[in-house]
């Protein structure tokens, strides 16, 4: 008779590691070279993007604190999605996320891990030659598999890993030394589209503010903690990009930052060599947390995804002694595997990121409808109406703006796929697709992973 819920076990240091992991991941060592090259140079200009994209993602940030403690169940955006919208908007996001983003975004950060360790190893023993890709996946992989099973069978440690890794990054981060140069400022200034370019550019390095969403019923007082955790995590990483990017143009000009391909290791490197171990130390633990993260958040989403109907009910179910999603990790983990395979993964990776800013956009203007779908509600914590408008102007702006200044092909593939969902989606509800029942090959794979459908949607303690 024992009862199977999810067991709210994050305070407010939890969620913020969580957050702050998600957002910084590898971001801060590879956009800055980006973003400095659309400035043409000009340091001071692209510090101003740094805070400018920071601002437009902390407007979106807010009204994700006032939907999610109006709409307090894990999903994030899939949640608010079906309520202001109705389910075939929810439905086409989950899968383009679940499909697209999310596995190649782990891939990316797999790779990424396994290359910046074997590089390591490489250089000090002193081997020459190229690298084995086939080696480096398999090292990023392992690590990954690790923490997957930490999260299937100790949640709370995952989440103590975070804070480790985050307190050892920022010990990382405080090694770097500012030395005065005078070349802060670049050559003629850019135009509107490499400005705005720029300015998208960064919101990548901010990507992720909006995981903690995605657990809110394994967060303690979701009502009080969402909004806390969100604002300060933002506060800081924001004002720590800035920081790390006067490091980086303090010891660094113009062309070594745009010519570099690792900037955090040509800036350790310009310090002095040994700085490069330390430098890349840190990345590789940032990556780890960033996967920890992703493996934390990204999990719940197919669980929230079948619990609505909309994927296939064994994801719903949770081991029974740990009380973890394991159909779902599972699930998120062999796609991320299969992203693996290629040898270019950027293409799904960049048309999921510009669908996830156009969803998110939709997400802002739902704060606005709901203010008259839902007006007698209880709202704990309540953005201003300029706020929502600004943040969905912004959003949709900058999911404009490739295609305005840089149309590419993925982008098309991006509507493709959602198209392909919608028929989908109405092959499901005229019973031609059945996602919801429990049959024998349900029942097999219930016994086999241990698992069984919550009796409620989580634990009131």
């Amino acid at each position: 008779n024992k009862s199977v819920k999810l067991k709210r076990t994050i305070g407010v240091y939890d969620g913020a590691s969580i957050v702050v992991g998600s957002m910084i991941g590898s971001g801060i060592f590879i956009v800055p070279t980006r973003i400095l090259e659309y400035c043409n140079g000009d340091m001071s200009l692209s510090l101003i993007i740094w805070v400018l994209g920071g601002i437009i993602a902390m407007l979106m940030a807010l009204c994700y604190c006032e939907l999610a403690t109006l709409l307090p169940e894990s999903g994030g955006s899939a949640a608010y999605l079906k309520v202001v919208y109705g389910d075939v908007l929810c439905f086409i996001y989950l899968w383009l996320y679940l499909l697209a983003a999310n596995p190649q975004s782990q891939a990316v950060q797999i790779i990424a891990l396994g290359d910046y360790i074997s590089n390591a190893v490489k250089v000090s023993t002193g081997t020459c030659g190229p690298e084995s890709k086939v080696l480096s996946k398999l090292i990023g992989l392992l690590i990954t598999l690790v923490l997957l099973v930490c999260n299937i069978t100790r949640v709370k440690l995952s989440v103590k890993i975070q804070h480790v890794y985050g307190i050892i990054f920022l010990i990382k981060l405080s090694e770097m030394q500012i030395i005065h140069r005078d070349h802060f400022f670049g050559g003629a200034a850019p135009g509107i589209a490499a400005v705005s370019l720029a300015v998208f550019q960064s919101l990548w390095a901010y990507d992720g503010f909006d995981n903690i969403t995605f657990i809110t019923e394994e967060v303690k007082k979701p009502k009080k903690t969402l909004p806390m955790i969100i604002i300060l995590s933002f506060l800081f990483v924001m004002g720590l990009y800035v920081v790390v990017n006067l490091s980086y143009f303090a010891v660094l000009n113009q062309k070594e930052m745009i010519t570099s391909s690792a900037v955090a290791v040509s800036f350790a490197a310009k310090i002095h060599p040994m700085l490069t171990y330390a430098v890349t130390l840190g990345v590789c633990l940032s990556l780890i947390g960033s996967i920890n993260v992703n493996l934390l958040t990204m999990g719940r989403l197919p669980f929230v995804a079948a619990r609505l109907g909309f994927m296939p009910k064994i994801l719903s179910m949770i081991h029974i002694q740990y009380f973890s999603p394991l159909p779902a990790l599972l699930f998120g983990i062999i796609l991320a595997v299969a992203m693996l395979v290629p040898s270019n993964i950027d293409i799904l990776l960049k048309a999921a990121l510009f669908m996830a800013w156009a969803f998110r956009s939709l997400c802002a203007l739902g704060v606005l409808i709901l203010r008259w779908k839902m007006k007698d509600a209880k709202r704990p914590y309540k953005v201003y109406s300029i706020t929502a408008l600004l943040a969905t102007l912004f959003g949709f702006y900058s999911t404009l703006v490739p295609l305005i200044f840089r149309p590419q092909a993925l982008y098309v593939l991006g509507v493709i796929l959602a198209a392909v969902f919608y028929i989908v989606y109405f092959l499901m509800v005229r019973g031609h697709i059945n996602m919801t029942g429990v049959g024998k090959v349900t029942v097999w794979f219930q016994k086999l992973f241990m698992v069984a459908s919550t009796t409620e949607h989580t634990s009131k303690k």
